[in-house]
């Protein structure tokens, strides 16, 4: 009795240290990241950092004695950092458009490689079907702590979907495993390719992370293999036990004849979700005028964020990816509120999203329940 009641005390206390985690990371950064350009005098022998406003004539400083005007001329001498609100006031309309059709074509790939992973699990469903219960899942998921919650729907919506008479129902053990591993193998492609983009730009440099980045697709290779040909009494061991939720469904799925074929696929569907990924990040810097010093770690540093953002923390990865992207961005010779910008618009394309799998999903269950009130059986 009390070893069911300590396993069960141990998740809830992983969860409230996460959440309180993910709660400071956020305070910090809202501490830390100025709204506006907060500049001072070099030539001082002190250095006041002061919220500056900005306009054609001059500049004004918002000091603690009270408002202070200065002209262009000496507006021009101050050296500033730059505040979140005047970066984001500074991004290209035209290119942030076109990068959100970047992120688009990169979900309808992301359900391609979802559709391919549930290829033997009997569903019989189009790319565009996939696409929108994934997106209408994302829309569950941003209210949800990390990836996990709108994983879970995923699940659930293919998993509790109507089926024609005579048809069976997707084993569960195998949709499960394709949510598992569509997650497993777009971290692991990721990863990868950070570590190939961080070697191409100078990353040998970079330390054990890239190394440690290129580690976690070939981990995830071992792992896969393992599963498909170690013995199955190795999976009574006690340890193993444990993991009997995710490793069952995962044995149930690489067991299958298909399998290697169909997880080779994805992987290389994956590549493409993550270079348009990239693509985006790589985009939103240059959308707000903005070039690192150090190109590798724009790449290591939104692999980093990506993998936290997998974390059960706060909803919508709030507080652990800003903080990811400030700290790897700030290694690239990007200032922390670019780096905040960029997260924040990334973080509104998915939310764009999400808002689109909304309105799908409500539209879906309209007129499912019109079809439903309308039928003269179904009424009786």
């Amino acid at each position: 009795m009390a070893i069911g009641a300590r396993g069960r005390r141990w998740p809830s206390i992983g969860r409230v240290a996460s959440g309180t985690l993910a709660l400071v990371a956020l305070a910090f950064i809202v501490w830390v990241i100025p709204i506006r350009d907060r500049c001072w005098d070099p030539q001082s022998p002190t250095s006041t950092r002061a919220p500056t406003s900005r306009d054609a004539s001059g500049c004004t400083l918002h000091l603690r004695t009270g408002d202070v005007r200065i002209d262009a001329p000496r507006c021009a001498e101050l050296r500033c950092e730059p505040g979140l609100a005047p970066t984001l006031a500074r991004a290209r309309p035209g290119v942030l458009l076109v990068l959100m059709a970047v992120y688009a074509a990169g979900t309808l790939i992301w359900a391609a490689r979802w559709r391919a992973l549930l290829s033997f699990a009997g569903v019989k469903l189009r790319v565009s079907q996939v696409w929108r219960v994934s997106i209408e899942a994302q829309a569950g998921g941003v209210l949800l702590p990390g990836g996990v919650g709108g994983d879970a729907l995923r699940i659930a919506s293919i998993l509790t979907r109507p089926t024609i008479p005579g048809e069976a129902r997707a084993p569960a053990a195998i949709v499960v495993a394709s949510v598992l591993l569509d997650r497993a193998v777009g971290l692991a492609l990721i990863a990868g390719l950070a570590a190939l983009l961080g070697m191409a730009s100078g990353g040998v440099r970079a330390g054990p992370l890239v190394g440690v980045l290129a580690a976690v697709p070939v981990g995830l290779v071992g792992g896969l293999a393992l599963l498909r040909y170690a013995p199955l009494r190795l999976t009574g061991w006690p340890w193993v036990k444990r993991f009997g939720p995710f490793i069952d469904p995962m044995l149930a799925y690489v067991r299958h004849a298909r399998a290697p074929r169909t997880i080779a696929f994805a992987a290389l569907l994956s590549l493409f979700v993550a270079a348009a990924q990239f693509g985006v990040i790589r985009g939103l810097l240059f959308a707000l005028g903005v070039a690192p010093t150090e190109e590798k770690w724009v790449y290591v540093g939104a692999a980093m964020a990506f993998i936290v953002s997998a974390i059960p923390a706060l909803p919508g990865a709030w507080g652990t990816a800003d903080a990811a992207y400030v700290f790897f961005f700030g290694l690239a010779g990007i200032g922390p509120a670019v780096a905040l910008a960029v997260c924040l618009l990334y973080r509104l394309f998915w939310y764009l999203s999400a808002v689109a799998g909304a309105i799908l999903y409500v539209t879906r269950a309209g007129s499912t329940a019109s079809e439903t009130g309308s039928d003269p059986a179904r009424r009786t």
